[in-house]
Order: C-alpha cells, then sequence, then structure tokens
C-alpha cells in the first residue's frame, strides 16, 4: 500500500501538470474567453468521466490490477504524447470555421469543446480510469473503500496539489512550458514502469466472477453516487466564484488564480485522509460525517462573504510591502484563512460517499465501486463548472451565489441518510444560518468598493466577472472585478490620443482594428479619419454593452457607426483565426502580470498581427510604462523588435510619473513626414482640440526615434514567447500587490528607468535608449541628417513649443522636473489600467 500510494501520488502531480499545460495552451489557440473556457474545461472533465466509467467496467476482469494501472498510466503519457499533434490539428479546423462561425458563439463553443476533447481524449480516458485501478490493486473488499480507498484519493489529490503549484509557480517560469509539459509527461511514464515492475513481484490471483448487484446494493450505490455528483459540483460551483472572490482584491496574476487552485485540491485531500483516519479507527459513522459536513459546509459557504470581506477590509486590494515571495505566500494564506474551513467541510463528502457505496455493495468488486463514485463526482464538477459561471453569477450576483451554493448544501444535509441525526443537522442548519443572516448579513455586501465621492451608476456580474460604471467627480469610468478601471471620461483627450497617432502614421488607411476597446474613447477617435472599416475587439461582452449605453457621448457613438464590427472575442484568437486584413492595429494598454493579457505581449501574438496586416500596415502597441521597470520594457521592446524590425517609439503624453509610450512596428515603407503632417492638419480642420495629433509638429514631438539602433543592446535581454512567458511572471514577482499602500497601480521594488522625469522633454525614456534612438527618423538604420522635417522644411525641434495640453499639465519645457499629477493620476493609482 505503502509504495503504491507513493505512486499514485506522483500521478496526481504529473496528471495536474499535464492538465494545467493543456488548459494553458486552449486559452492560447481558443482564446480566454469565457465561453472558451468553460468548452475546454468540460471536454477535459468528460474524458475523465469516461475513463472512470470504463473502468468501473473493466475491473472485474483485471487478472493483475496492478498491470493494469501501469499500462493506464503508459497509456496516459503516449496520449499526453500525442496531444499536441492533435490539438494542433484541430487548431487548424478552428481557423477554417472561424469566420462563418465567429457570429455564432455558441457554435463556436462547440466547435472548440469538440477540438479540445478529441485532443485530450485518450489522456484523459487513461488519467480516469487509473483510481478504480489504483483500487482494485489496493482494495480486497468494499468494506474497506473508506478507509484504503480515502486514503488513495487523499495522496493522488496531494499529489494532484504539489503538481498545480509545480504548473502554476515554478515550471513555466524556470524551465517552459514545453519543458515543464514533458516533465509532466515523463513522471506518468516512469510511474506506469514503477507500477509494472511491483506488478511482476506481486501475486495475482485470479478475478473473482462478476457478482450481479442485489437491490440493496444498488440501493445504495445510488445514495452515494448522488451524494459524490453533489461534491464535484460544490467543488468546482465552489472553485469558480472563489476564482471571481479573490480577483476582486489579488492582482489576478498566475499567482493568484494559482493559489486558489492550491488550496482547493489541498482541502481536498485533507479531506480525504481526515476519513480515512476515521474509517480505519471505527469513531465515527460515515453516514454521520456526510450529514454533517454538509450541514456545516453550508453555514460555512454562507458565513463566507462575511469573513472574506472583514478579511479584506471592504474588499480593499491586498498588496504587501516583502519581498517576493511574499505576496505569493499571502495569497495562499489569504485563501486558506477565508474559505479553508468551507473547503475541507466539502471536502469530506466525497470520501464518505467511499464509505457509504462500500458496505452497501458488500457482493460488488472495489475497483467498480470507486469508478462509478469517480464518474459521478466528474459528472457532477462539469455541472457546476457550468453552472457557476452561466446561472449562479448572473442570477445571484457573486455574493448571493454563495449563498445559493450553501442553500443546496443545505438541502441536501437534510435529505442525507442517517435518520436518527436528522433533527441535529436540522437544527445547526437553522440555528446556524439564522445567525449568520441576522448578524453578519452576508448579501447585503455591496459588490464593488466605492472610495469617497464615488456612485455605483450601472454593474452587471457575468461569466467574466464584475462590470461596474463608476461615477466620479472627474468624470465617469468602468472598473472591472473592482479594482481594474478601464478608462474614463475624464482622460477623453488623451485616450483618443491613443487613437488619433497610429492613424496619422499610416499614409492612407482604410481598415483598422482596435484591441481591448474598453469605453471605446481611443477607436471613437478612429470616426474623425477616412477609414471604411473599423473592428472593434473586446473579450469582455459586458464591458462592451457598458461603453455603448453609458459612454456613447464620450466614444462618438462608435458601435452605432456604420462602419464599425463590433467582436467579442479574445484579441489574441480573433486575429490568428480571421482572414481580415488591416491597414492598422491599436492594441491597449494591457496589463503584464495579469493571467491571460501577459500572453498578448509575446512573440507569437506579435507575429499573428503582422500576419494580418496589409503590405504597408502598422501595428501600435500601447505601453503602460509605470508598470513596467527597464528589464520588462527591454524584453518587450526586443520582442517587438524581432517581428518588426522597423520600429518607431513615441511618446503617449509628457508625464513624469504615469507615462505611456507605443512601440509603432511598420511592415513597408512608413509615411513621409509631409504625409504624417498633412493628417495632423486634416484632423484639426475636423474640429480635432488635441494640438500634439493637429499640429504640424505635434507628432513629431511624440517621436522619440527608431529602436533599430538599439537591436544589438535590447538583444541581451530573452524573447517574450508562449513558451518562455517571462513578462507574466517576472512583471507578476514584481508586482508586489501594491505595497503597503494596496493599490494595483503602483509597483514596488526598483522603479523603471522610463519614468523618471529627465530634462529636455525626454521624461519615461531611459537615457541610453535615447542617446542611441536620439530624434531619429522612422525608417532605422538612416543618418541623423535624413531626419525628416515638419511644416515648412523646418527641423521638427526636440520639445514642441505647444499650448498647454490639458489642466493639471505643464508646457513641455517645464518636464525638466516632476510637474503635478495628471488628471487620471488616481484612475492610474487606482487601477493598472489607465485607458480606454
Amino acid at each position: 500500500m505503502g509504495r503504491l500510494a507513493l505512486l499514485f501520488a506522483v500521478s496526481g502531480a504529473a496528471a495536474l501538470v499535464v492538465e494545467t499545460t493543456w488548459l494553458r495552451w486552449f486559452r492560447l489557440l481558443f482564446g480566454a474567453t469565457a465561453p472558451a473556457a468553460s468548452a475546454t474545461l468540460v471536454a477535459f472533465f468528460a474524458g475523465q468521466a469516461l475513463g472512470a466509467a470504463w473502468g468501473a467496467r473493466r475491473a472485474p476482469h483485471w487478472r493483475s490490477p496492478l498491470r493494469a494501472y501501469g499500462l493506464l498510466e503508459l497509456a496516459a503519457a503516449a496520449g499526453a504524447i500525442a496531444a499536441p499533434a492533435l490539438l494542433a490539428a484541430g487548431d487548424a479546423l478552428t481557423r477554417a470555421a472561424y469566420e462563418p462561425l465567429r457570429q455564432q458563439p455558441s457554435l463556436l463553443a462547440a466547435v472548440r469543446f469538440g477540438v479540445a476533447l478529441a485532443a485530450t481524449l485518450p489522456a484523459a480516458m487513461a488519467f480516469g480510469a487509473t483510481l478504480p485501478a489504483v483500487g482494485s490493486a489496493a482494495v480486497q473488499h468494499t468494506a474497506r473503500l473508506g478507509s484504503r480507498g480515502s486514503a488513495l484519493y487523499a495522496w493522488n489529490t496531494a499529489g494532484a496539489a504539489t503538481g498545480a503549484a509545480l504548473a502554476a509557480f515554478v515550471l513555466p517560469d524556470l524551465f517552459g512550458v514545453r519543458a515543464g509539459y514533458a516533465l509532466g509527461v515523463a513522471a506518468s511514464l516512469g510511474v506506469g514502469v514503477a507500477a509494472l515492475m511491483l506488478a511482476r513481484g506481486a501475486n495475482a490471483p485470479a478475478p473473482p466472477p462478476p457478482k450481479r448487484p442485489s437491490a440493496s446494493s444498488d440501493a445504495g450505490w445510488a445514495v452515494a453516487g448522488s451524494f459524490a455528483a453533489l461534491s464535484g459540483f460544490a467543488a468546482l460551483a465552489a472553485q469558480v466564484l472563489l476564482v471571481h472572490a479573490f480577483a476582486q482584491i489579488l492582482n489576478q496574476s498566475v499567482y493568484a488564480f494559482g493559489s486558489v487552485l492550491v488550496v482547493v485540491l489541498a482541502a481536498l485531500a485533507a479531506g480525504a485522509g481526515v476519513v480515512s483516519r476515521l474509517e480505519a479507527g471505527g469513531r465515527v459513522p460515515a453516514e454521520r460525517v456526510l450529514g454533517f459536513a454538509l450541514a456545516a459546509g453550508a453555514v460555512a459557504w454562507l458565513l463566507f462573504p462575511v469573513v472574506f470581506y472583514a478579511a479584506s477590509d471592504g474588499l480593499s486590494y491586498v498588496g504587501t510591502a516583502l519581498p517576493w515571495p511574499g505576496y505569493l505566500l499571502l495569497a495562499l494564506a489569504l485563501v486558506a484563512a477565508t474559505a479553508g474551513v468551507p473547503l475541507f467541510l466539502g471536502a469530506l463528502v466525497l470520501p464518505a460517499t467511499f464509505a457509504l457505496a462500500g458496505r452497501a455493495s458488500s457482493d460488488g468488486h472495489p475497483g467498480t465501486v470507486l469508478g462509478r463514485l469517480a464518474a459521478a463526482n466528474t459528472l457532477g464538477a462539469i455541472a457546476g463548472a457550468l453552472a457557476a459561471p452561466w446561472l449562479l453569477l448572473p442570477v445571484f450576483g457573486l455574493f448571493g451565489a454563495f449563498a445559493a451554493l450553501a442553500a443546496l448544501l443545505a438541502l441536501c444535509a437534510l435529505l442525507a441518510p442517517g435518520r436518527s441525526d436528522a433533527p441535529l443537522r436540522a437544527g445547526l442548519v437553522a440555528v446556524g444560518a439564522l445567525a449568520v443572516l441576522t448578524l453578519g448579513r452576508p448579501l447585503d455586501r455591496p459588490p464593488i468598493r466605492l472610495e469617497p465621492g464615488e456612485r455605483l451608476v450601472a454593474s452587471e456580474t457575468t461569466s467574466a466577472g464584475l462590470v461596474a460604471v463608476v461615477q466620479r467627480d472627474d468624470g465617469l469610468l468602468i472598473r472591472t472585478d473592482n479594482h481594474y478601471v478601464l478608462g474614463g471620461t475624464a482622460e477623453q483627450l488623451h485616450e483618443e490620443r491613443q487613437g488619433h497617432l497610429p492613424l496619422i502614421l499610416h499614409p492612407a488607411p482604410r481598415r483598422a482594428a482596435f484591441v481591448g476597446t474598453a469605453t471605446a474613447i481611443t477607436a471613437g477617435a478612429a470616426t474623425a479619419h477616412p477609414l471604411e472599416r473599423l473592428h472593434l475587439v473586446e473579450i469582455v461582452p459586458a464591458v462592451s454593452r457598458a461603453a455603448a449605453s453609458h459612454f456613447a457621448a464620450a466614444n462618438r457613438r462608435v458601435h452605432d457607426d456604420p462602419r464599425s464590427v463590433v467582436v467579442l472575442d479574445d484579441a489574441r484568437n480573433f486575429l490568428r483565426a480571421t482572414t481580415e486584413r488591416f491597414d492598422v492595429v491599436v492594441a491597449d494598454l494591457f496589463v503584464p502580470w495579469r493571467s491571460g493579457t501577459g500572453a498578448l505581449y509575446t512573440r507569437e501574438h506579435f507575429a499573428a498581427v503582422r500576419e494580418r496586416l496589409q503590405p504597408r500596415g502598422l501595428f501600435c502597441q500601447w505601453l503602460p510604462l509605470y508598470q513596467l521597470d527597464r528589464i520588462e520594457f527591454e524584453m518587450v521592446a526586443r520582442t517587438f523588435l524581432d517581428v518588426f524590425p522597423e520600429t518607431g517609439l513615441f511618446r503617449g503624453d509628457f508625464y513624469g510619473r504615469y507615462p505611456i509610450a507605443a512601440l509603432v512596428g511598420f511592415t513597408g515603407r512608413p509615411a513621409s513626414a509631409a504625409d504624417i503632417s498633412a493628417s495632423a492638419i486634416r484632423l484639426g480642420r475636423a474640429g480635432e482640440s488635441d494640438r500634439w495629433v493637429t499640429d504640424p509638429l505635434g507628432p513629431w514631438s511624440l517621436y522619440v526615434g527608431a529602436l533599430g539602433p538599439l537591436r544589438e543592446t535590447l538583444g541581451a535581454q530573452a524573447l517574450n514567447t508562449d513558451d518562455r512567458p517571462r513578462i507574466q511572471y517576472r512583471a507578476a514577482r514584481g508586482h508586489g500587490g501594491g505595497g503597503a499602500a494596496g493599490r494595483p497601480g503602483r509597483r514596488r521594488g526598483r522603479p523603471s528607468a522610463l519614468s523618471r522625469p529627465v530634462p529636455r522633454c525626454r521624461a519615461g525614456v531611459p537615457g541610453r535608449l535615447l542617446s542611441a534612438a536620439g530624434r531619429g527618423p522612422l525608417r532605422p538604420g538612416s543618418s541623423r541628417r535624413d531626419r525628416p522635417r515638419a511644416g515648412g522644411g523646418r527641423p521638427a525641434p526636440s520639445c514642441a513649443p505647444l499650448p498647454q495640453r490639458a489642466r493639471g499639465s505643464q508646457r513641455c519645457r517645464g518636464l525638466a522636473r516632476p510637474g503635478p499629477p495628471a488628471p487620471n493620476a488616481r484612475n492610474l493609482r487606482d487601477s493598472p489600467v489607465g485607458s480606454g
């Protein structure tokens, strides 16, 4: 039992490394939208359920269950090896069907489900069948399923928690995604070989002939199977809800999401271990464990919003001044402290069903019983993974969803077996619920934290998170997941500049795509240009709806413009799969450490954008310099330059504290100086008021220089790729949760050289970058005497004496020292995103 349990623990770790990598690949290939995530998750669980059911049927016929287990591990490894090729083939199919299905999200989700199921089915089925095989080898009689079966499950789940931690926190950053995946596959192969070696030295008695289950056995299985399904439903629904809850207060990096998964798996392992010990000692009947776990769990989940709200000081952003890995440890501790108790109580349910089914099926086979319970549990998990984001959250809201989950558990506690304990369980549920509802009032907790002077205009809880429209004294803004501001009307002029500048730099833009539209103020600026087609790409439908309904005046009603095409999809997936071609693609400011958005700074994404550009197209990637240190900026710039050899660097503003910049990559000959100045003049005549894009000298005052001369310097930095997502991990480690102030807009540690004000209007640009790039031409490699001229043949000055931009800003000459904060400084302090 000892060696087999250890092998099963390693198997759990290997399976989670492999499965976590699958989900990462699915997100990159199919997008990070809620429908795509649900489709791929359901496909993965469906394979496991089929495998468990198949194992339950085959278990009585295995002459050597240990040998069968070894072969299943080898089959899982073989399936995992084949999965990337199967996924690539399915990806080609999805891309071919993308355009016809883009307007039918349900059909597109069905295609993605089919691809995910086909790619993972062989390995997932093998993984799912391992529990019946191990149970058949380690448990000789069903009466011992409560003790030995629960112990095996505890070891396997503890290994899974370790694998989840490795896959989320260590392997992709240290070795790369593919190398980490190879380690998981190798571990599964090693377990398979070791199990076969153990099988050679073990006696293999002939399997007993299968017995026909009795009526009492069937009834016992029905009860145990129902509660096993309930356990899976509650575990997955709680996991989804917890991810949404902690997204309100954590930084949404891979470390934050990984913390929830690790704590959930650790709680499952602990619960199974406790039931195993109780069953081995014969101290507490399984019926009593099951009933009271459900009753206490119901009260605990009802109480969770109260505990969570208090622990986060009213949904305040959680930060720490501790050095790395202080933030990771804080996130793990916070999840465990607030959700650990209800997760542990829920974790007692499934192993309790092992004992119930084992005693009820005394004439059955241990592997069959375990396999059927595992299949029921996985089917329940599928239901929970679908119900939480698509039913509970939209209907009840976040805290109401926890109350709905509690109500379901309370009802099941009253229906649990064990009539003698029923009054006690009912009393526990009634008294506990009454105390929580009257004293704690969990349903009265607001869904969003409002600062003084703020008013909630509208909010929508969706499968993608909370989307809120908030009114401040200085304007209207969109906030997602409580702390992430997606721009607002206070910075309308500056957000519009992010749309004007790249369109001015193209000689004749006709088709444009704006990636990450948020309030659509930036995209709305494009309506002032002679475009024929304008694509608005936004991953969260509720954000697009809020922009169209509450920001129509600020974004020039761009959603209703006949030239506009609204694309509600993941930007990476859209740009990889669409057949459209664009003259200009403009990418918003993306938070580098957030899980998912970090992938928008990889070489693969930049290459996909280039493939979608016309021969003389350009790609403008805006960068939040206040969120990047020097090394991170150089990684992004080096990766961008690798795809776009002709790249120019532009400022978005002259703020010394929260600067932004744009990497503009050209696929052909850039527009001439005369064309750029003419476009600026045309904008001015059309009534635009921002002199930085309407004065003939304005665009040149924003121009820093070409990155080509820095190729050798930037070459010292590594590329940021899908396989080595360095930016995502490095930025998340450097972003210690916002520091002692607890605000996500501030980075701790070494500040970026790009955010320090320096003389001669070069605030926010490293000195050596300026000395190499200078004020050179857009075309890298040219000499400085070829510098373009603007406006009547006069050389563009290093600091054009343009009028003051907006309230609170300084003239360019005054930027030799830090000036007053920008009008949106409060937005940026509160959030990692400050654009629209």
